[in-house]
């Protein structure tokens, strides 16, 4: 759904993303100054220290990747990081719309907007180290596919044995005779 912003003289938008690693332990940030609650969830602003990619409109669901970079991640968080389950986490990235003068998000329809519906396909950890300063900065680029992607790349359907056939139906008999045709030649419609 389109929103209609044309009544509006100025704006202002903001990127949420919400990572589900568990059903106990959701991840919820924004590219936004402050924490903002969204359908009844925080999501705590992490600013300039969220970096997110850009993505494609476009009228057909399609493949695409984003990436989203944590920057200003603390020493004592790296562990947490690692021991995550953060691989395989459902995505998704919705950009809202708010009134500049009193940073309220607006009430029309189609805010917030699906921005991105993907899964976690890999995350990167970076770390730069100030010998001189003895202080290091810590980078977190988490890679994100489409769900599309993973739909194209879904290996669906069955085998034609019978054993697949007697996981599905155990009394049917159909297959029984399809090792016996393999390699058989068919000349169907070819002269005598």
């Amino acid at each position: 759904m389109a929103i209609d912003l044309s009544s509006y003289d100025s704006i202002q938008t903001g990127l949420f993303v919400r990572i589900e690693v568990t059903s106990s332990n959701i991840l919820r940030f924004s590219d936004y100054r402050g924490t903002v609650t969204i359908d009844g969830e925080s999501y705590v602003g992490l600013g300039k220290l969220l970096g997110v990619t850009s993505t494609v409109s476009e009228l057909k669901g399609s493949t695409s990747t984003v990436t989203l970079t944590i920057s200003g991640i603390p020493n004592t968080s790296i562990n947490e990081i690692l021991t995550s389950s953060l691989k395989g986490s459902p995505v998704k990235i919705y950009r809202v719309v708010f009134n500049p003068v009193n940073n309220v998000q607006l009430a029309i329809p189609g805010n917030p907007a699906g921005r991105f519906f993907g899964i976690v396909n890999n995350y990167t950890l970076e770390e730069d180290f100030d010998i001189e300063n003895r202080t290091s900065t810590n980078t977190i680029n988490i890679e994100c596919n489409s769900v599309m992607e993973f739909l194209e790349n879904k290996i669906s359907g069955r085998k034609t044995n019978p054993e697949s056939m007697k996981l599905f139906y155990p009394n049917d008999v159909s297959f029984d005779r399809v090792p016996n045709l393999v390699g058989a030649n068919f000349n169907f419609g070819a002269p005598q």
